[in-house]
C-alpha cells in the first residue's frame, strides 16, 4: 500500500513496546504526535509498562496498553490491537533476557522469530487498515560465514547479505564446512546452532513474500550491537548488561565471544524506523543495516575499555581486564539508511556516555571508584 503520511492517518502498533528497541520507537512516535496502540506481553507488570504510560502523559501523542503474547500471534493475539491502525512496528522478540518466562531453547527462540511474525502479519492482514509493517530483523540475519566457511574477517557486510557472503546457492551449503584435519563435516546451520538467525532469515524472506502477495509493505532494519539511554530497568541486558558490568569494575566479557563491538544507538534505530514507515524510498523488501555510522563506532574490546576510560577517568572501568586481540569482524556500516532515509546518527562516544549514565541513574549500578 505504501507509507503512511503522520499521524493524521491513524493510530499505528508497536510489538513489544515495553522492551529496550520497543520504548524508544514509542517515544518517537508519541513525540511526533502519533496514538500509540504498545503491545505488551502483561499489561500488569508496572516494571514493563510505566515508563510507557509516563511517555503518553507527556504528550503530544498517546499511548495505550494492549495484552498480546506473542507466542499466541496465530492465534490472534494481535487483531484487537492492531484494528483500524496504518502501520505496525513487530519489534517484540524472545531474548530470554526475563527471567520470569524461562530460558528459551532453540525451538522457542525460532518460534519467536519466525511462527510468531507469522502470526502478526496475519493480524495486519486481518485489520484492513494496515499501509506498511517495520519489522526488526538482526544483522545476525545478514552477518556470518564467507567463503569456505570462513570467518568474516575485515569483510563489510552490505544489507543485502543474508547470513554471511560468498558462491554459495544455500545458506545451509554456506554453512556445511569441512574440518582441514579430520575430513569431517559440519553442518553449523541448524536449529541448535544457529535458531536466532535462522528464525530472522526465515521471518524476513517470508515477511517479503507475504508483502508482496498482500500488498501491504514490509520493510526491516537489522540491528548490530546496539546501546544508548535505558529507559526502564528491565533494559539492562545484552549488550548493556556488559557495559554496566565494565563500569561496575569487572570484565564485562567473562564468558562472551571476544568480537569487534559494532555500536548502534537505540535512538537511531527508533528514527530509522520512523523513516521507514513514512519515506517514499522505502518498498516492499527494503533491507537497512543498522549498525555503526563509521569506523569510529567499530570499537575492539580494548578500544572501547579506552574509550569508556576517557569518558568516565574517575572510574576503575574494567578493573585489571587486559583483553585478548579482537577478530576483525562484524564490519558493516548504516550508510544506506543514512543516503536513503535521511537518518542522523549519534556518535559512539555519546552513546557511550548516554548509556553509562543511564545504567547509574536508571539502573542504580555503582561505577567502581578509582581509589
Amino acid at each position: 500500500m505504501g507509507k503512511i503520511s503522520g499521524p493524521g492517518d491513524g493510530p499505528v502498533a508497536v510489538t513489544g513496546a515495553s522492551g529496550y528497541i520497543g520504548s524508544h520507537v514509542v517515544r518517537c512516535l508519541i513525540r511526533d504526535g502519533y496514538t500509540v496502540h504498545g503491545c505488551v506481553r502483561d499489561r500488569s507488570r508496572g516494571d514493563k509498562t510505566a515508563h510507557l504510560l509516563a511517555m503518553g502523559e507527556q504528550g503530544p501523542g498517546s499511548i495505550e496498553i494492549y495484552q498480546a503474547d506473542l507466542f499466541e500471534a496465530e492465534q490472534g493475539a494481535y487483531d484487537e490491537a492492531f484494528d483500524g491502525c496504518a502501520a505496525v512496528f513487530h519489534v517484540a522478540a524472545d531474548l530470554g533476557s526475563d527471567p520470569t518466562y524461562g530460558k528459551p531453547d532453540p525451538q522457542r527462540t525460532f518460534d519467536a522469530c519466525m511462527t510468531s511474525t507469522r502470526g502478526v502479519l496475519d493480524s495486519a492482514r486481518k485489520a484492513g487498515s494496515v499501509k506498511r509493517v517495520v519489522y526488526t530483523s538482526s544483522t545476525s540475519a545478514i552477518m556470518g560465514l564467507r567463503e569456505g566457511g570462513k570467518d568474516a574477517v575485515g569483510y563489510e557486510y552490505k544489507d543485502d547479505d543474508w547470513a554471511g557472503e560468498g558462491p554459495y546457492e544455500t545458506i545451509e551449503a554456506r554453512w556445511t564446512v569441512t574440518s582441514p584435519r579430520s575430513g569431517k563435516v559440519h553442518k553449523l546451520w541448524t536449529l541448535d546452532k544457529q535458531a536466532y538467525a535462522m528464525g530472522k532469515v526465515e521471518a524476513e524472506q517470508y515477511a517479503y513474500r507475504w508483502g508482496a502477495e498482500h500488498g501491504i509493505d514490509v520493510v526491516s532494519c537489522c540491528p548490530c550491537h546496539v546501546l544508548g539511554p535505558l529507559l526502564a530497568k528491565a533494559h539492562n541486558a545484552t549488550w548493556q548488561l556488559r557495559i554496566g558490568r565494565m563500569i561496575e569494575g569487572h570484565s564485562g566479557h567473562a564468558g562472551r565471544p571476544n568480537m569487534l563491538w559494532n555500536i548502534i544507538d537505540v535512538r537511531d534505530i527508533a528514527e530509522s524506523q520512523l523513516l521507514m514507515a513514512t519515506s517514499d524510498a522505502a518498498v516492499n523488501g527494503s533491507r537497512y543495516m543498522l549498525a555503526a555510522t563509521d569506523r569510529s563506532g567499530e570499537l575492539t574490546v580494548q578500544e572501547l575499555i579506552d574509550t569508556l576510560r576517557q569518558l568516565y577517568p574517575e572510574v576503575n572501568v574494567a578493573g585489571d581486564y587486559e583483553p585478548p586481540p579482537t577478530p576483525d569482524q562484524p564490519r558493516g556500516k548504516c550508510t544506506k539508511a543514512i543516503e536513503q532515509l535521511g537518518l542522523k546518527t549519534h556518535s559512539v562516544r555519546d552513546t557511550l556516555r548516554d548509556t553509562c549514565e543511564s545504567l547509574i541513574a536508571v539502573v542504580g549500578i555503582e561505577p567502581a571508584r578509582r581509589a
